[in-house]
């Protein structure tokens, strides 16, 4: 049976991913006194590329969680839901302080906030690019490239 390129990408990348998580227990890379800043953070975002187990999970400093959610607030109406995806990379998830919720995969996003469920286009990718670049300062090295990967793996 002749694989898709694709396919071959996809299963190299959950292949390493597995072997990853099974190394070291995919805990984050946040050093002593993570838990401290995330209490006083305006936001914590996480990367969903584990089944059954917890996203790996960082504190946004203030100036990268305002700048986020402005970016959010700013992309236009969308219609399309977030899709199905199964395993391996699901996107990002941001969660504000004040209880907004953001879910990016691909060129959607789904913004939950005050009761309200919005969808926004991202057409360039805009706000997962910068989940992704701002996920590499608190990603284990080799987790940060399956995840570059899988974002990539993700295009249209």
């Amino acid at each position: 049976m002749k694989r898709s390129p694709r396919g071959v990408w996809l299963a190299a990348g959950l292949g390493l991913l597995g072997a990853w998580a099974c190394a070291t227990g995919g805990a984050p890379a946040d050093g002593p006194g993570a838990e401290e800043k995330a209490m006083t953070s305006a936001a914590r975002a996480s990367v969903d590329v584990f089944s059954g187990r917890e996203p790996p999970t960082w504190a946004l400093s203030d100036d990268e969680s305002r700048a986020l959610r402005e970016a959010v607030n700013a992309l236009p109406e969308g219609s399309r839901p977030l899709p199905d995806v199964g395993l391996g990379y699901r996107g990002f998830t941001v969660t504000w302080a004040d209880g907004a919720r953001a879910r990016v995969y691909r060129d959607v996003v789904e913004l939950v906030s005050g009761g309200r469920t919005q969808l926004r286009e991202d057409v360039p990718r805009a706000v997962e690019e910068r989940l992704l670049l701002g996920s590499r300062a608190h990603l284990d090295p080799e987790l940060f490239t399956v995840v570059a990967s899988q974002v990539q793996a993700a295009q249209p």
